[in-house]
C-alpha cells in the first residue's frame, strides 16, 4: 500500500489509542464477500486489518461506524480491531432501515429511522453528540409512498440539519449521489422549510460553509447549470452549463474546504441495464468565486467517486466502486494518479470522549 499522508515513523511515546490513522478497504477480499478493512498508523506505519461483512463505512474520531450486513445493525470497529454495536443507534423492531450523518467537526450525529410499507413510509430523525449526550428527536415525517427523509448536511453552527426527500432505495444503487427535494430542519424548533428552488431534478447537490451548490437541468437536456446560493444572505447565481451532448447524469457534488471551488461528475450512459451498457464520465470543476465551470478530466470508461479533498484544496481523492485503489485528481491540470492500492475511507483523529 502506498501512503500519501504519512506523518512520522516514530511514535515518540504517544499512547496508541490517540495515534492518528488512515483507513482503507479492499472490497470482496474473501470468497464470502467480506471486506478487508485496514488501519494504518500514521506515527509508526503499523498496519492492522480485519475481515468484515459491512457497508456504509463512516469515519468517527476513534472508530469506523458501519452497517453490519450479518447483524443488521450499526457497528463500531476500533483500530485495535474490536467490534461492538453502536451504543445508541439501532434498527428498532419492525423498522426498515437506519441512515446516519456525522457533522464536519465530528461532534454531532444525526440518524433517521424509516418504517412502514413501501407505499407508506414514515421517518423519525434524531440528533445527539457523538458520545450520546443531548439525544433528542427533531423531525417526524410521513407517511409517503416510496419516499423517505434522509439526512444530508449540518450547517456550520450545528443549528440546522439539511435533509432530502429521497426516493426509497434509489440512493443505494445509483452510481452517483443525487437528491430530489432538499429542505432545512431547525434543530431548536423542529420546523422544516424547503431550500430555495426545491424540489428540483434528481441531481447532485452539496452544502459546505454556508454555500449551497445545486445542479439543475439545462434547456434541451444539454447538461447541467450550477445554482450557487449563499444561504445566509440568499444571494444566488446561475453558472451556465457546458452543453456536453449526451452527458445526462450529474451528481457527486463536493465543495472544497476553502469554499472557492466545487467538483461534480457528469456521466453518459448507453444501453442502461443491458449487457451492452457502457459509461463515460468526466469531472467538472466549478469556480465558485468567478462563477464558471469547465471540464477538469479526460473522459473515463468507469465510475470514480469523490472521497475527500486534500487540506490545501488543490486535489481531490477518489475511489472506484468496482476496483480497489485510491486516485488523486490535481485540480490545476486534471491529472489522475494512483496513490494507494486500497480504497481510502478516511482518517481517524482520536479524541478521548468519542464512542
Amino acid at each position: 500500500m502506498l501512503l500519501f499522508l504519512a506523518l512520522s515513523v516514530y511514535a515518540q511515546d504517544v499512547p496508541d489509542r490517540v495515534h492518528p490513522r488512515q483507513v482503507f478497504v479492499d472490497r470482496d477480499a474473501s470468497p464470502d464477500g467480506s471486506d478487508r478493512v485496514i488501519f494504518v498508523d500514521l506515527l509508526t506505519g503499523e498496519q492492522r486489518d480485519t475481515l468484515i461483512l459491512g457497508d456504509r463505512y463512516t469515519m468517527l474520531s476513534n472508530a469506523v461506524l458501519y452497517w453490519d450486513t450479518t447483524l443488521n445493525q450499526p457497528v463500531l470497529l476500533s483500530p485495535d480491531l474490536s467490534v461492538r454495536p453502536h451504543p445508541f443507534i439501532e434498527l428498532p423492531q419492525g423498522a426498515r432501515r437506519v441512515d446516519w450523518l456525522i457533522s464536519p467537526d465530528q461532534q454531532m450525529i444525526a440518524w433517521t429511522i424509516t418504517s412502514g410499507a413501501p407505499e407508506a413510509l414514515s421517518t423519525q430523525t434524531w440528533i445527539a453528540h457523538v458520545d450520546g449526550t443531548n439525544r433528542r428527536e427533531v423531525f417526524v415525517d410521513g407517511a409517503h409512498a416510496s419516499i423517505r427523509a434522509f439526512p444530508f448536511a449540518f450547517d456550520v453552527n450545528g443549528t440546522i440539519l439539511y435533509m432530502d426527500y429521497q426516493p426509497d432505495a434509489i440512493g443505494d444503487f445509483a452510481p452517483l449521489r443525487q437528491y430530489a427535494g432538499l429542505f432545512a430542519v431547525d434543530l431548536a424548533s423542529g420546523t422544516a422549510e424547503q431550500l430555495p428552488g426545491e424540489p428540483g431534478c434528481f441531481c447532485g447537490a452539496s452544502i459546505t460553509a454556508g454555500r449551497f451548490v445545486r445542479l439543475t437541468l439545462a434547456d434541451g437536456l444539454s447538461g447541467f447549470n450550477v445554482r450557487l446560493i449563499e444561504l445566509a444572505s440568499g444571494a444566488e447565481w446561475i453558472i451556465p452549463s457546458l452543453n456536453l451532448t449526451g452527458f445526462s447524469q450529474g451528481g457527486d457534488v463536493t465543495i472544497a474546504p476553502d469554499g472557492a471551488q466545487a467538483i461534480y461528475t457528469l456521466a453518459q450512459v448507453r444501453g442502461f441495464g443491458t449487457a451492452q451498457q457502457s459509461v463515460q464520465t468526466v469531472f467538472v470543476l466549478v469556480d465558485l468565486i468567478n462563477r464558471t465551470q469547465r471540464v477538469l478530466t479526460e473522459p473515463a470508461n468507469t465510475w470514480f467517486r469523490p472521497v475527500a479533498w486534500t487540506e490545501d484544496s488543490r486535489a481531490l481523492l477518489v475511489t472506484n466502486p468496482t476496483l480497489d485503489g485510491t486516485w488523486k485528481i490535481d485540480v490545476t491540470d486534471g491529472s489522475l494518479r494512483l496513490i494507494a492500492d486500497a480504497s481510502y475511507l478516511g482518517s481517524l483523529i482520536p479524541v478521548a470522549s468519542a464512542p
